[in-house]
């Protein structure tokens, strides 16, 4: 039965359905629990919600927790005890989020981002490389270039949240090792099972941004890169040099800390975004556009004249005719070389009065000089490095210096110095704080962007080659193609690394949403949940599908016993009623708390009973004296006793073959204490006989209650409690017993005697607990007594020791039917406790 009642239950639990547990009654006490836990009193409220459109698993909001219990991870799981790891990792991510996230300090972040702001501070530089890379990602910031400024924010808020998760993970692994711990583990492995290696990664996707995020949330999340078919390639390069910001980032308790390492890594991907650019912007050009291309720089375009008017006219007034050529002419018709020779053959004062009459010092026109000279050569001379360890920012007058040969001059003549001031209060203030240090406010329009959207322009103007211009049509595409991108970008990454902090106006649908009032109170009863979680979850299981289990085999006992009842023969007087038996195996929250009560009250009489009683059947059994002086086994234990007792003995048992019935009168008059002495009495016999190992069965009759005429119209209900082979629900059966109708108590002993006679055990015990003599259809007075007279001598024929226990007004009535089987209960409270007495007195005698 046992073992059945076990797998049923299996079976009938993979029948639930994740709705069915994860919003029971019992799981949200878990998550309640475990929430009060692991939270850090930071939280007010939980919500659990089923969303299949939503694509968040988790988010908060500051105050509230929500999880989306029909989220992709914990679907993937096919068991449901999987299932409730991954929503249990999920709440501990969440509430890892509100113990450690500073939700303030990401929005700094985002915000400074978009303004163009490096925060907190601009990437450190390493070599000649990065420098470059950082002055044309500093032109774009500074510009706020509508096209790279958001791709640079969507990476940036995307690594940075990657980099805060797995820390936040990894915090809150560390301080609860139980089913927190497991369950954040649990779906980290899953997510990255979903990412394929880098090898496939490539062959399948040329976007050399997605992929590499791709890669750098596989090395975050487990320490590796997935890349076992490939020995080395370049995006490995870039692993290996972005991992040291990795590794200290998701380990720093310092937000700033995952921010500036957000930052280095951007530096590193400048490559990747640059050649995106580039293929977004050729893109959006017409064909025509890129086929005559030699002839559109050969001839600059009527803008480009009027742009170039007013730095004509300046240097005239300072007579330095030579360089206005060089700043007008195409490259084809004067090359750089010659133009850079002339200069450096100029004397140290030509140079003097050239920098002064354009307002640049001399060691700014021998840079450019220089630079212009490298560059048409083809070859890339050292960069001299800025110093990056002080402000924030490079400073205004040097950006503006580097982004256009005319643009410093133009704008150091025309602004004076309380407008500059003016510009910087004004991108302070836009910007906020620190963040906003920086000026930007001589590239602070879009007609001074460099035309190249990569950032490059700057450099292809040194070179004497003519910047090629989008059309304002051309720009507008160039825009839409990257907010195309952007979304394409965001479906096609990792969806749990998201921005889980969500504003109330974004969050789901939460109108089916189940409410968990979380208490900051109790904090000591609280405390556990995390390691017993698992406990729990079993046990929740096991109410969600006992109740159906019990209901369905109650049914299926109750079957299986009428059958019995049916076919066996009873005499004449108790053959033509009807009979029934009742077995009830569902029970309300009110009537389980009741079994504690009356467990108390048997433990009493156990207590006295124990010690007493329970030793006389155990030294029934074979035991073994061990280390005697003399003796024909040895005993191995005490082989080394230097006493020489080294022998030990056995004495064979005597098995106590017996198997017991209680049968309990239901009847109306046993009303009261009646019938509550009646429980404690078949309860202390029930355990007294379990732990004994006799084999026990309690059942209870009456009648159902009506005046009939024919016997054959009464019916005789025969109440199973607890049948020979144990049933977790016995003790609750025999505790709900109630009384009813009347009591024909030669049928219910016939039906108990022949439950007994078919028992293998040689000694059969029959206790009958009753108020008084029968009184049911037909069957009272005289011809009831002289019934149970005859019924009596049967059961002492086939063997059957049989006990009647007199608890009502009409003792001598009973002792003159059952004689010396006659038990006088002058006090209830001593009903327990003479009936296992005389069960144990009667074991010893038939042993």
């Amino acid at each position: 039965m046992k073992d059945t009642y076990r797998e049923r239950i299996k079976e009938e639990q993979k029948k639930l359905s994740p709705k069915q547990v994860f919003f029971s009654e019992g799981y949200r006490k878990l998550f309640r629990d475990l929430a009060n836990e692991v939270a850090g009193e930071k939280l007010e409220q939980l919500l659990l919600y089923q969303s299949t459109e939503d694509g968040l698993a988790g988010w908060n909001d500051g105050k509230r927790i929500g999880i989306n219990i029909d989220n992709l991870i914990t679907g993937s799981f096919l068991e449901l005890e999987q299932k409730s790891d991954s929503l249990i990792g999920i709440l501990g991510h969440e509430c890892g989020h509100a113990r450690f996230t500073d939700s303030a300090l990401r929005k700094v972040y985002v915000q400074n981002m978009l303004a163009g702001v490096w925060y907190p501070d601009a990437p450190e530089l390493e070599n000649e490389d990065e420098e470059k890379a950082l002055n044309e990602m500093d032109t774009c910031l500074a510009g706020k270039n509508p096209v790279v400024v958001p791709l640079l924010t969507e990476c940036a808020s995307y690594i940075s949240n990657l980099l805060n998760d797995v820390y936040i993970e990894e915090k809150m692994c560390s301080l609860f090792p139980g089913s927190i711990k497991k369950g954040i583990l649990i779906n980290r492995r899953r997510n990255v099972e979903w990412l394929p290696p880098l090898k496939e990664l490539l062959e399948g996707n040329s976007d050399p941004v997605s992929v590499f995020l791709k890669v750098l949330v596989q090395y975050a999340l487990r320490g590796y890169a997935n890349s076992w078919n490939m020995e080395s390639c370049e995006m490995l390069d870039t692993l290996n040099e972005v991992k040291q910001f990795v590794d200290l980032s998701v380990t720093a308790d310092s937000d700033l800390i995952r921010y500036q390492a957000t930052n280095q890594i951007l530096l590193k991907m400048w490559k990747y975004f640059r050649n995106l650019l580039e293929e977004l912007k050729q893109e959006c050009k017409e064909p025509e556009e890129n086929e005559e291309e030699p002839p559109q720089e050969e001839e600059p375009s009527e803008a480009e004249l009027s742009q170039e008017e007013p730095s004509e006219k300046e240097p005239a007034e300072v007579d330095e005719p030579p360089e206005e050529p060089s700043q007008k002419e195409p490259p084809q018709e004067e090359p750089a070389e010659e133009k850079s020779a002339g200069e450096e053959n100029s004397t140290e004062e030509d140079r003097k009065e050239a920098s002064q009459g354009n307002g640049k010092s001399m060691g700014e026109e021998e840079e450019e000089s220089s630079t212009e000279e490298t560059e048409s050569k083809g070859e890339e001379e050292p960069v001299k490095k800025s110093d990056t360890s002080g402000d924030n920012n490079r400073e205004a007058s040097k950006q503006t210096g580097e982004e256009s040969p005319n643009s410093s001059e133009k704008e150091n003549k025309s602004e004076t110095v309380s407008e500059k001031a003016s510009s910087e209060e004004k991108s302070k203030e836009a910007v906020g704080g620190k963040e906003g240090s920086k000026d930007f406010s001589s590239d602070s329009s879009d007609e001074d962007l460099p035309t190249d959207v990569s950032g490059n322009g700057k450099d292809e103007a040194k070179t004497g080659k003519q910047t090629e211009e989008l059309t304002e049509e051309q720009l507008k595409k160039l825009e839409a193609a990257m907010g195309e991108y952007l979304k394409e970008l965001t479906e096609d990454l990792p969806k749990f690394i998201q921005e889980s902090e969500v504003d109330e106006t974004a969050l789901p649908e939460l109108e089916n949403a189940t409410v968990v009032q979380v208490s900051k109170e109790d904090k000591e009863e609280r405390e556990g949940a995390d390691e017993k979680s698992d406990l729990i979850l079993q046990k929740i299981l096991l109410d969600l599908v006992s109740e159906t289990v019990d209901q369905d085999m109650g049914v299926e006992a109750q079957n299986r016993l009428q059958e019995e009842l049916d076919g066996m023969e009873f005499e004449v007087a108790h053959n033509m009623v009807k009979k029934e038996v009742l077995y009830k195996n569902t029970f309300t929250e009110t009537e389980k708390s009741w079994l504690s009560a009356y467990e108390a009250s048997a433990r009493k009489v156990e207590k006295r009973l124990r010690t007493r009683l329970l030793p006389i059947l155990e030294n029934q059994k074979e035991r073994t004296e061990r280390r005697m002086y003399l003796g024909k086994k040895l005993d191995m234990r005490a082989i080394a006793d230097p006493g020489g007792a080294v022998y030990k003995r056995t004495f064979p048992g005597k098995k106590t073959d017996a198997v017991v019935c209680v049968l309990v009168d239901n009847s109306g008059s046993m009303i009261g204490h009646r019938i509550e002495a009646a429980k404690v009495a078949a309860l202390t016999l029930y355990d007294f006989c379990r732990k004994a190992g006799i084999p026990i069965l309690v059942y209870g009759h009456h009648t159902d209650g009506y005046d009939h005429r024919d016997p054959s119209e009464e019916t005789v209900y025969f109440h199973s409690y607890a049948e020979f082979e144990e049933d977790r629900n016995d003790r609750l059966r025999i505790i709900t017993m109630e009384n009813d109708g009347s009591n024909r108590d030669g049928a219910a002993l016939l039906f108990m005697a022949n439950k007994l006679l078919k028992r293998p055990e040689k000694q059969k015990l029959l206790f009958l607990i009753s108020d008084g003599l029968p009184n049911a259809t037909r069957y009272f007075g005289s011809y009831a007594t002289a019934d149970l007279k005859k019924i009596k001598e049967k059961l002492g024929k086939k063997g059957i020791l049989f006990q009647a226990a007199a608890i009502g007004w009409d003792k001598e009535a009973i002792r003159k039917i059952y004689g010396n089987a006659y038990l006088d209960i002058s006090s209830l409270e001593q009903l327990p406790i003479r009936l296992t007495k005389q069960l144990a007195k009667l074991l010893r005698r038939v042993n």
